[in-house]
């Protein structure tokens, strides 16, 4: 059996955090051995409960003195392209928490770097390592859905007061979500990211998107939009609608349908409810039987056991599979040379929100 590879957690985050139990899980196939954030208590507290390993407050030395093989990078969406550089110049392999990057420039820079370096670098796309994304996306392909005509996504939250409910004591954003110079925008790169790639991995890529955004809310700062409206036309003639506030007066929601000649897709959420479970999945398919013409509707919980993940667990299941790229050379599923279509669309939305005009993605 190969050795655990050897991986530096960088940013302690909640995300972070969602990324260990497969450490815990498979210690034969991925080994956490140092932990590193700019806030050294927060980094203590991660190694803590995550067993012997090295802490570090700045990734450089981390690269330099730890016993790693790649890095888990799990920080702020403006520190993804330094971060990236710098390991690919060390030769580490590189798993990078969604967005790849909040510019194009920064995108082509990663992949150009570690292209070079001849080091995996993936972008972990969490929705496309379920069980069942990955055994739905078969049968897409296989045309078992037939000619998928429409998608829709819905992301939604109530993250921050009305407008009209905002003092002057709270207007300092109460997280650095909401600051565009930190995520690159707002609830579309940071949520409604993962609908789009999820679509793209499902029917291929996006040729043209239009936008309109909503910027007024006052806790929403440096051109970070609290909503957005998009429409995307791909390239094999499906249109998608997509909907993302984080100033709605709803419950939370993140739910997606796909509409097809024989059949629909639509994960199942109940808004309101919490946990990485309910974000997640599950999904009911409607995959009607017919008799002549008449057809029996049925839509029920879909059975993705035909899947060979190795757990039901996303951010389990994504780490283990960049594992397994490091040690044979094979490309992720979510490699960062595919993630540059996810990219495209997300920042074509929002250059279409801004000059008012569709964005053919072909001039990304």
């Amino acid at each position: 059996m190969s050795k655990p590879l050897k991986i530096g957690l960088v940013g302690t985050g909640s995300i972070a955090r969602a990324h260990l139990p497969a450490f815990k899980q498979f210690p034969d196939s991925v080994e956490l051995t140092a932990a590193c954030d700019i806030r050294e208590e927060a980094a203590q507290r991660l190694a803590a409960g995550a067993g012997n390993i090295a802490v570090y407050t700045d990734m450089e030395t981390m690269l330099r003195q730890a016993d790693i093989d790649a890095v888990d990078i799990c920080t702020t969406h403006d520190q993804h392209v330094q971060l990236v550089l710098q390991a690919a110049q060390s030769g580490k392999h590189i798993l990078l928490e969604k967005p790849m990057g909040i510019n194009m420039v920064e995108c082509r820079d990663m992949l150009a770097a570690t292209d070079a370096a001849g080091v995996t670098f993936m972008v972990a796309q969490c929705l496309r390592y379920l069980p069942h994304s990955q055994v739905l996306r078969e049968m897409i392909v296989d045309g078992e859905f037939g000619e998928v005509w429409a998608l829709r996504s819905d992301n939604f939250a109530a993250m921050v007061p009305p407008r009209s409910k905002v003092t002057q004591t709270s207007r300092r954003p109460s997280t650095w979500y909401l600051d565009g110079k930190q995520a690159g925008g707002g609830a579309l790169i940071s949520q409604a990211t993962h609908h789009i790639d999820l679509f793209r991995y499902y029917i291929g890529e996006v040729r043209r998107v239009t936008a309109t955004s909503w910027m007024d809310h006052p806790l929403f700062i440096n051109g970070a939009e609290e909503s957005l409206a998009a429409t995307m036309e791909f390239e094999n003639g499906a249109v998608a609608q997509l909907l993302s506030s984080w100033s709605s007066r709803t419950p939370w929601n993140h739910h997606y349908w796909v509409l097809a000649e024989l059949g629909s897709i639509s994960s199942r959420y109940m808004p309101g409810s919490a946990g990485a479970e309910q974000y997640i999945g599950p999904v009911d398919v409607s995959l009607p039987k017919y008799d002549g013409d008449r057809g029996a509707t049925t839509f029920v919980p879909f059975d993705a056991s035909a899947s060979d993940l190795p757990t039901d667990q996303p951010f389990v299941n994504e780490i283990l599979h960049f594992a397994d790229c490091c040690r044979d050379g094979s490309e992720p599923i979510s490699s960062g040379k595919d993630n540059l279509g996810t990219m495209k669309a997300v920042l074509g939305i929002y250059e279409s929100a801004k000059t008012g005009q569709p964005v053919d993605l072909a001039t990304m």
